[in-house]
């Protein structure tokens, strides 16, 4: 039996979550966003979901933006969701994004810029 399945005994009124895929993007020690990410094939997401409400309350304390990410395993696609006011500032609408563009969109969450050539580099592709 594994933590999370132990606590699960313990009972509904403790709830928790394994949280499977979640990413803390930060800057120079500051914390920036949080990501939520799923692969294509994952079960739905919900923010309805108290496990969501939960990820959305620990973002609006942090004052940080909330993304869901679902993404296609050949990361040619990732489909952004913003979960939370701070997240719309940046992202008003669902939006879908080849990997290039999420990368520079995280970029310019932290407030810097990258360049083509060096997105190109890093991914070891021509855009």
């Amino acid at each position: 039996m594994n933590l999370s399945e132990r606590h699960r005994l313990w009972g509904w009124d403790c709830p928790a979550v394994d949280l499977d895929f979640l990413f803390l993007e930060y800057d120079r020690g500051k914390a920036i966003a949080i990501v939520e990410y799923k692969h294509e094939r994952a079960a739905p997401q919900t923010s309805a979901h108290p496990t969501y409400q939960a990820m959305i309350d620990l973002a609006d304390r942090a004052g940080i933006p909330i993304f869901a990410c679902r993404y296609k395993g050949d990361f040619s696609n990732f489909a952004i969701v913003s979960l939370n006011d701070h997240g719309r500032d940046l992202l008003p609408l669902r939006t879908d994004m080849t990997e290039p563009q999420w990368v520079s969109f995280l970029y310019r969450v932290r407030g810097r810029e990258i360049t083509a050539e060096k997105i190109e580099s890093l991914l070891g592709t021509k855009l």
